[in-house]
């Protein structure tokens, strides 16, 4: 196991992975193929709506063995994003895959089993890892919406997805967005609100108008991966300056430390390095190489005299030896021993 502390991890260049939804005809396959470089694998023969001056490379496939087929040729090597289109249609094609896969996924009425959705779930989330760290793509996801009630009576939007499938979706996504008409501009929500699900991150959030029409190129989402980055960027910008502070105090810690000598040091070493300006990790990394180096030393903490002393300084005084009995106690074991032997006169019978 790997344990990375925050100034340890390295972002910069990531792939993202982005859902969206919304009603028919808003323009989600548009949005989806505004990702740089696109490919686009029609499971809905849906990319003849849109526009020709927008459609991306597509592929089209039966099933899901297909498709990972298609995924591993040296034909995509050239495309940084799969859109997925719909996302609806690739769980229907998961189901089919995990009862083939293993019975125990399907009912005996040949519908999928509550183990089978559970199946959905995993194969879902390693499609989605594989296809951002293996293949190192982006993938965008797009979904139709479906109107449903609320607990409130409220309409709320939902995905047009079969069962439980829906809401295990989102797990493995980075960016989620709903997207809709406000009067003639169209708009993608990156915040949850009452009416829709939403997901932002990366300094992503809120409401953003979709720079749909003719003569606008079509980059929305390029420009927000490249946002994403940015934010990222600045993270690690700000982990530098804070692990230079880490060097720093931890060099003044180490050289601390190594002056104990006695007790006395001890106690005044170890005062001093609580008031030090500590910075990410700092305190608890010096913390242990002070314990270890009052170890090495003997050094143990007096809680009644409020110091440290040394372990074998005050020695016990020695046991005396078990085998080696008082004299007075030897005295009486042998005056017992007189007591017990028999009268050798009067055991003859009187002879």
């Amino acid at each position: 196991m790997a344990i990375y502390q925050p100034a340890d991890l390295d972002f910069g260049n990531e792939k993202f992975s982005v859902l969206l939804y919304g009603a028919p005809g808003v323009g989600k396959s548009t949005l989806a193929a505004s990702a740089p470089k696109p490919i686009l694998i029609d499971l809905d023969n849906g990319i003849r709506r849109v526009k020709a001056q927008h459609r991306p490379a597509t592929s089209r496939v039966s099933t899901y063995e297909e498709l990972l087929v298609d995924l591993k040729s040296s034909a995509m090597s050239e495309y940084e994003t799969i859109i997925i289109d719909t996302g609806g249609a690739l769980v229907t094609l998961l189901q089919d895959y995990v009862m083939c896969q293993d019975p125990v996924n399907r009912t005996k009425s040949g519908t999928i089993s509550l183990k089978g959705f559970g199946a959905v779930k995993a194969e879902f989330k390693r499609f989605t890892d594989w296809l951002k760290t293996t293949l190192n793509k982006n993938i965008v996801y797009v979904f139709h919406a479906v109107e449903e009630k609320g607990n409130d009576d409220k309409t709320v939007q939902r995905l047009m997805c079969e069962g439980a499938a829906r809401n295990i979706v989102w797990m493995p996504i980075d960016f989620g967005c709903f997207l809709y008409k406000n009067g003639k501009t169209t708009v993608a929500g990156f915040s949850p609100t009452d009416e829709y699900f939403a997901k932002g991150c990366y300094g992503v959030s809120g409401v953003m108008e979709i720079p749909f029409g003719d003569g606008i190129i079509n980059n929305f989402l390029t420009r927000l991966f490249e946002q994403a980055n940015k934010t990222l960027v600045a993270d690690r910008e700000y982990f530098k300056q804070e692990r230079m502070k880490y060097d720093a105090v931890m060099v003044e810690g180490r050289k601390l430390i190594e002056e104990v000598r006695t007790p006395t040091d001890a106690l005044r070493v170890g005062n001093e390095i609580k008031t030090l300006a500590h910075c990410l990790t700092s305190l608890a990394e010096l913390r242990q190489i002070f314990k270890d180096k009052l170890k090495e030393f003997g050094f143990v903490w007096d809680g009644a005299g409020k110091r440290y002393k040394c372990v074998g300084a005050e020695k016990p005084e020695t046991a005396p030896d078990k085998a080696e009995k008082p004299e007075l106690e030897q005295e009486t074991e042998k005056q017992l021993v007189e007591a017990e032997k028999p009268d050798v006169a009067t055991e003859g019978g009187g002879e």
